[in-house]
């Protein structure tokens, strides 16, 4: 992904591949755009396929099964009030691709018992280039899963990490009280935490019975030296 920076120069206007120019009372400018690089990376192409196998397969439902989901969707309010078929596949989409994230098998009807799933506590988060570990963690049992999503390296400074952190794990399972996540990490993002910079984390326990997840819990860390 590139940019180019804005140039003032002679009257003209339209775009050209990543470039726009566009005219002003002050001349015209030429700016650059963000693209897309073509890049995929594994884990990302994983994801597509299972997002898209799991959308695929809600075709298959059938009416009542169909009408169960979008009723479950207005109770829980995923992404709508009303029973609409949208509300309906995000449920249904949501849900199954957590459980196949979980190496669970997939639902045709939605869950009739809807647990209480606690939100995240923990008394620390360390960050380090050798050691990603939530320590104290209070740890609700084998029922549920801790799902973490984490950032590559951001500048010290930055204080909003929207949109930056990305799956690291949907399933793993913490020890009694404390999670280290160190390999999970490193494998998913192929490096491992800079000394100075910081990292967005975003934590919620996933139910294993239903697939839903609890609140998201979002902490940042500046990563600083080994112990």
């Amino acid at each position: 992904m590139k940019t180019l920076s804005s140039i003032p120069f002679g009257a003209m206007s339209g775009s050209a591949g990543a470039v726009t120019a566009r005219s002003t009372r002050f001349g015209t400018i030429l700016s650059g755009h963000c693209h897309q690089s073509g890049r995929v990376t594994p884990n990302q192409k994983n994801s597509r396929a299972l997002f898209a196998r799991v959308g695929r397969s809600y075709t298959r439902l059938t009416v009542e099964q169909a009408e169960a989901w979008a009723a479950f969707a207005a109770a829980y309010a995923f992404g709508s009030r009303m029973r609409t078929k949208s509300a309906a596949v995000n449920a249904y989409v949501t849900l199954n691709c957590n459980r196949a994230l979980l190496g669970l098998e997939m639902l045709t009807m939605p869950p009739t018992l809807i647990p209480v799933i606690p939100d995240v506590e923990y008394g620390n988060l360390i960050v380090t280039p050798g050691l990603i570990q939530f320590s104290r963690l209070v740890n609700p049992g084998a029922g549920y899963r801790l799902a973490v999503r984490m950032s590559a390296a951001a500048s010290a400074g930055k204080t909003y990490g929207g949109g930056l952190p990305v799956l690291v794990d949907a399933g793993f399972i913490p020890e009694r009280n404390f999670a280290d996540v160190t390999k999970v990490y490193t494998d998913r993002l192929t490096v491992k935490p800079t000394p100075g910079l910081k990292y967005f984390v975003e934590t919620a326990w996933m139910s294993v019975a239903t697939g839903l997840a609890g609140a998201t819990r979002c902490d940042d860390r500046i990563c600083q030296n080994d112990l």
